[in-house]
């Protein structure tokens, strides 16, 4: 990534921008040459972030956040007049779900109106979180009714915690969008990441995000299974796991046993 850039690439604004996947894209973000503000309603977690602290363990953040504290290229505020000065709004908030692990579908949606005050139509609108099939499409409908013309992607977060510097600057970005002006504008922030994009519709950046956490989730599943069977046979499952994936490239992926998986996994449209 690079970083100290003479003059900025634009203006980015990041919903969410004290959490997980928020501040280190916008951390990320910061170093490539664009002016960034993360916006988050808790103060608590804002004045962490301002103080030069990360609240969470993220390798790399905390020494890139006091460098573009530094230079400006980066704040973090609770004032959402904040987003009105930005080229490109990125909303990355969580989907919430119930106690019975079902997601709500609005809640993106709602959250995205709660911004209509702030946003103006010359903007891009990134939705960034994992969410329910065909939001997008309900955040486009209410686009097309309150501002007209607005860019709007859906950019699926792809990282793990703890490792998105790094992974932000090596993983493709997918962008979901309906038209060339969308993917354009995407492209190019994106771009300043990695260099790697592909571009698909909504919809299918919706499922490629979804298919992706269930995929992991069987592959969690299964190790577990594996596990509790040799444990019956009072077999060690990682001899049988290292016989099955060393030097064999077709089980390379088996993952080991454990606790696994984050709450984004129960994002999905069956439950």
């Amino acid at each position: 990534m690079r970083g100290n850039q003479p003059t900025s690439r634009g203006i980015v604004a990041v919903v969410g921008g004290g959490g997980h996947v928020g501040l280190p894209l916008g951390l990320a973000l910061a170093n490539c040459g664009y002016e960034v503000v993360a916006y988050d309603t808790s103060a608590s977690t804002v004045d962490i972030i301002n103080a030069g602290s990360v609240p969470f363990i993220e390798e790399g953040a905390e020494a890139l956040l006091k460098s573009t504290l530094d230079d400006k290229r980066f704040s973090a505020s609770t004032d959402p007049n904040c987003l009105i000065r930005a080229d490109i709004i990125i909303v990355v908030i969580g989907t919430p779900v119930d106690e019975h692990l079902s997601p709500d579908p609005n809640s993106v949606v709602n959250a995205v109106k709660e911004l209509f005050p702030y946003l103006n139509k010359s903007q891009l609108l990134i939705l960034r979180s994992t969410v329910f099939p065909g939001v997008s499409k309900r955040v486009e409908q209410l686009l097309n009714e309150e501002l007209p013309g607005m860019d709007l992607a859906y950019c699926p977060e792809r990282i793990a915690e703890g490792h998105a510097l790094k992974e932000l600057s090596s993983l493709p970005q997918v962008i979901g969008v309906r038209n060339d002006e969308a993917f354009n504008r995407a492209a190019e922030i994106f771009n300043s990441l990695s260099g790697k994009t592909l571009r698909t519709t909504p919809e299918e950046a919706e499922l490629a995000k979804l298919f992706t956490n269930v995929w992991r989730y069987l592959k969690f599943a299964a190790a577990n299974q594996f596990f509790m069977m040799a444990n019956d046979f009072g077999v060690d499952y990682e001899k049988v796991r290292h016989a099955i994936s060393h030097d064999y490239p077709r089980a390379s992926d088996l993952p080991m046993s454990g606790f696994a998986a984050g709450p984004c996994l129960f994002q999905c449209w069956f439950h």
